[in-house]
């Protein structure tokens, strides 16, 4: 049976939702109609409704939000993803698939599981689902200014990285950010031959790197770290989370040759469902103890037009 509901409505893409009721249909046989409680404006869900993400899709209007926080028809408090057409979380109930919701601690504040699942996910699956994780690790963060790679300094040093660098283009935050757990920072300016020099300096033997930027800054970092390796044979797990400094890059043949140089890539399609739902229910318990933290802004829904486009240095939840 179809309900009235408010919600966020993308009526065309690249602009901000609009603030309505529409008719959520009752859920499907293997679906379960949630009541939102807090939902996140991850750079993810923006991407998507602009259309210029690979797993947009839908028809329009349609409901933005790929996840959120609600409770269950029993009252049970769960966390769910709602990546599916026709599923946005971005509404006051959603109809989630039964196998992609997991319970969560009912005493956990609602507003920051859905915050930060997503922007702490992104270093959570990538360390422990695509690269190759040995005891005192160390993890060089491309893009570690960001709310995704401030909260993967945690993420690293909460799964036991010995030495974790971070690169950036803000100067005071990256200052800021040694007090928070980095080991050595990397200041990414124009002067590309400076900057080689300085990750060859910090991060020429790391185990692992976070790429949250790709693009040209990739390619120089790749070339200034293999290049000076300690040992040619010492494995590099390179993993592509984001793509903030471009889409593409050139990749000399030389380095996947050179160097034992693993390149993998960490999002929607490389690490199954259940999978993911699995490292999710560990990641969720680390957030409501408080181990993994990050200043929460939170909105009401029916204000989604003028927060849509909003800078905010704190992570954006609504709350329907």
């Amino acid at each position: 049976m179809s309900r009235s509901i408010n919600a966020a409505l993308v009526h065309t893409l690249g602009e901000a939702p609009r603030y309505a009721q529409t008719l959520l249909k009752g859920p499907l046989e293997d679906q379960v109609q949630v009541k939102v409680l807090a939902t996140g404006l991850h750079q993810l869900v923006r991407s998507r409704a602009s259309g210029k993400h690979y797993s947009s899709g839908g028809t329009l209007p349609l409901i933005p939000g790929v996840d959120g926080v609600g409770t269950l028809p029993s009252g049970e408090k769960v966390y769910f993803a709602a990546f599916g057409p026709g599923s946005g979380s971005f509404a006051e109930y959603v109809n989630v698939n039964k196998k992609e919701y997991i319970p969560i601690p009912q005493d956990a504040d609602p507003a920051t599981i859905a915050a930060l699942v997503n922007p702490a996910m992104s270093s959570w699956l990538a360390l422990n689902c695509r690269a190759q994780l040995k005891p005192g690790f160390s993890v060089l963060i491309l893009g570690v200014t960001g709310a995704s790679g401030k909260l993967a300094i945690q993420v690293a040093r909460c799964l036991g990285a010995s030495r974790i660098v971070g690169l950036g283009r803000n100067q005071e935050t990256l200052e800021a950010l040694r007090s928070s757990g980095l080991d050595a920072t990397v200041a990414l300016t124009d002067d590309i031959n400076a900057t080689k020099a300085s990750i060859a300096k910090e991060a020429a033997n790391v185990d692992i790197v976070l790429d949250y930027l790709w693009g040209p800054p990739a390619q120089y970092t790749m070339e200034a770290i293999l290049a000076h390796r300690t040992e040619a044979d010492q494995r590099l797990d390179w993993v592509q989370i984001g793509n903030m400094a471009g889409p593409s890059m050139q990749l000399p043949a030389k380095l996947l040759r050179s160097s034992n140089f693993v390149v993998s890539g960490s999002g929607i399609g490389s690490v199954s469902l259940p999978d993911m739902l699995k490292e999710i229910s560990k990641l969720v318990v680390e957030l409501s103890t408080g181990r993994l933290t990050h200043p929460v802004s939170r909105h009401q829904l029916s204000d989604i037009e003028k927060v849509w486009n909003a800078k905010e240095a704190d992570r954006v939840v609504f709350l329907p």
